[in-house]
C-alpha cells in the first residue's frame, strides 16, 4: 500500500524529470499563489529540525538566502567606515556614508521578512561576502595611500554591489514564485537601492575618479 511519503517521492521524481527534459512549468493562479504563501509560512513556523537534503524546496532555499544576506549586510555595515575613512573624493565619501545608512535600513527590512516567516532573524556565514570584503581590505593596504585609492575603493565596493544585486534579484524571484508578495516588495526596495548605489559609483569613477588617478600615469610616463 502506497504511503503519503511514497506519493511525495513520486511527485518529486516526476517534477525532476520534467525539469531535466526542459519542460516549462505552468504559472500558478492567484489563488494557488496565496495558498502557496500560506503553506510556506506554516511550514516555516512548524519547522523545528533541519530537513534532510531531499526534503528541501524553494522555501528552504529562500530562508537560507535570507540568512545569508542578513549576515552579508551586517558585515558590510561594519566594513563601510574603513572605506569612508580611506576615501578622498567628497562625493565618494557622501555616497558611501549615505549607502551605509541605507544598509542599516536594509538590515531592518530583512528582519521584517524573517517576521513574515514567523522566524527570529538569524545570520548564516556567507563565505562569498567575506572573500569580497577581505579582498577590499587587501586593496586598501596596497592602494590606500596612492592617487588610485578612490578608484580602488570603488572597484571593491562595486564587487559588493554586484554580489548583492544578483542575490536580491534571485530572492525577489523566489518570493514571486512562493506567492510572498510582501516579501517581494521589500526585496524590490532593497534591489533598487543597491542598483542606484552601483550606478552612482560608476558615475563617480567615470566622471572624475579614474581620470584623476590616471594623471599620475601621465606624469610617470
Amino acid at each position: 500500500m502506497a504511503t503519503a511519503s511514497d506519493d511525495t517521492k513520486t511527485k518529486t521524481a516526476t517534477k525532476k524529470s520534467a525539469r531535466a527534459a526542459g519542460q516549462k512549468t505552468a504559472k500558478p493562479t492567484a489563488e494557488a499563489r496565496t495558498k502557496r504563501s500560506q503553506a510556506v509560512a506554516a511550514k516555516s513556523k512548524a519547522k523545528t529540525a533541519k530537513p534532510a537534503a531531499t526534503d528541501k524546496g524553494l522555501a528552504d532555499l529562500f530562508e537560507h538566502a535570507l540568512a545569508d544576506m542578513y549576515y552579508a549586510e551586517k558585515k558590510i555595515y561594519k566594513t563601510l567606515p574603513k572605506m569612508i575613512k580611506a576615501a578622498d573624493h567628497p562625493d565618494l565619501i557622501a555616497a558611501l556614508t549615505a549607502h551605509r545608512e541605507e544598509t542599516a535600513g536594509q538590515i531592518e527590512t530583512l528582519e521584517a521578512i524573517f517576521e513574515l516567516l514567523g522566524k527570529r532573524a538569524k545570520a548564516v556565514k556567507c563565505d562569498a561576502i567575506d572573500g569580497i570584503l577581505e579582498e577590499g581590505e587587501s586593496l586598501l593596504e596596497d592602494f590606500g595611500d596612492s592617487v588610485a585609492a578612490d578608484a580602488a575603493i570603488i572597484f571593491s565596493c562595486q564587487a559588493v554591489e554586484h554580489y548583492e544585486i544578483t542575490r536580491y534579484g534571485s530572492m525577489r524571484a523566489f518570493a514571486e514564485a512562493l506567492g510572498m508578495d510582501e516579501a517581494k516588495t521589500h526585496l524590490e526596495g532593497i534591489l533598487a537601492q543597491e542598483s542606484a548605489a552601483d550606478t552612482k559609483l560608476t558615475e563617480l569613477a567615470e566622471d572624475s575618479v579614474n581620470d584623476a588617478a590616471a594623471e599620475y600615469d601621465d606624469h610617470d610616463a
